[in-house]
């Protein structure tokens, strides 16, 4: 099946980590404030010393045709008469391809939502409730404060942005999720039982954020990339790209890159997409092959799309060892 064969070309992929050297460049949870107390990875920047994703800055970019699929591109910006040229479109690209089919995959699912779901449908709401806040909320949230606080002040060292619809925007796409986060755990606690009300908040609130976040995705692919390309390289935007991922830690990687790595699969070129993988580092790779995205793909997605499924699913994580010092068991 298309998981199946999706792992094992991802397995495939050797990591060229150790060769990037040879590579040239061409050109229920707490609250909002607690989230960031708990996490503090983006306010800290604690960087271990290990990245802990992809690193674009490694692969040398060909010519736009040897990139992009721009048929599978889901930006509203980016299409056969504008295609994404280089490094600087497919920074963006990356992070946003995974939220826009994200939230695709969400807007599915609470349409089909029952009004007023009966106790034996309790499991449908109650297991995308549990998607949305420990795994949307928290990557969409990291990748907010990472702008926020590492990417987009990097970048005001050398142009200006229009900061102040960036942040703007930022704080109400983040006030918007807070309140869903809210409703979701309600849901919860409730177990999806007797909550209609909820039900119908889901069905106002969420198509909303989801047309309001394409907007703001838009805005920052319309703007963006040339004042990348105007002022800094790609080897510049690669270590900043860098630091933003030492800081996500692998909490970002486990719950954010599976979902990464399934959209780029679509977008990018097989050149491209195996280069990108080829990127990983060896340790990272290991845990994504192994444990990331087996549990992505059997846990995270069929939480996700529970409320279209007709039976539950069977939520079986990939069991380790548990011996001690076991670097999966410790990540």
């Amino acid at each position: 099946n298309k998981r199946a064969s999706h792992l094992r070309r991802l397995a495939a992929i050797p990591s060229k980590v150790n060769q990037s050297s040879q590579l040239k460049e061409e050109k229920p949870m707490s609250s909002h404030s607690n989230n960031d107390e708990r996490r503090g990875s983006f306010s800290s920047l604690r960087r271990p010393s290990l990245v802990t994703g992809p690193r674009l800055s490694s692969i040398k970019m060909g010519s736009p045709a040897s990139l992009f699929v721009i048929s599978k591109v889901t930006s509203e910006v980016f299409n056969e008469e504008n295609p994404p040229m280089d490094w600087a479109d497919a920074g963006l690209l990356i992070p946003h391809e995974a939220i826009r089919r994200q939230m695709k995959m969400m807007v599915q699912s609470v349409n089909a939502m029952p009004d007023s779901p009966e106790e034996k449908e309790a499991w449908k709401i109650t297991l995308f409730s549990q998607w949305f806040v420990d795994y949307f909320y928290e990557s969409v949230h990291e990748h907010h404060d990472a702008e926020e606080k590492i990417y987009f002040p990097w970048m005001k060292t050398k142009t200006a942005i229009p900061e102040k619809e960036f942040s703007g925007s930022h704080a109400e796409l983040m006030s918007a999720m807070d309140g869903i986060k809210k409703v979701c755990t309600q849901i919860i606690n409730k177990q999806g039982k007797d909550c209609s009300a909820q039900v119908a908040t889901l069905k106002k609130d969420i198509p909303k954020f989801d047309a309001d976040m394409r907007a703001h995705l838009k805005e920052e692919e319309e703007t963006v990339p040339e004042l990348l390309r105007n002022n800094f390289t790609h080897e510049e935007e690669g270590k900043i790209v860098e630091a933003i991922l030492q800081a996500g830690g692998l909490t970002l990687a486990k719950k954010f890159l599976p979902a990464v790595l399934l959209a780029a699969q679509e977008w990018m070129s097989e050149t491209f997409y195996a280069d990108f993988v080829g990127s990983i580092p060896p340790p990272i790779k290991y845990l994504v092959d192994n444990y990331y995205m087996p549990d992505f793909e059997n846990v995270a997605m069929n939480m996700r799309d529970a409320p279209t499924l007709a039976s539950k699913p069977n939520l079986k994580r990939v069991p380790c060892c548990r011996i001690p010092f076991c670097f999966p068991c410790m990540f």
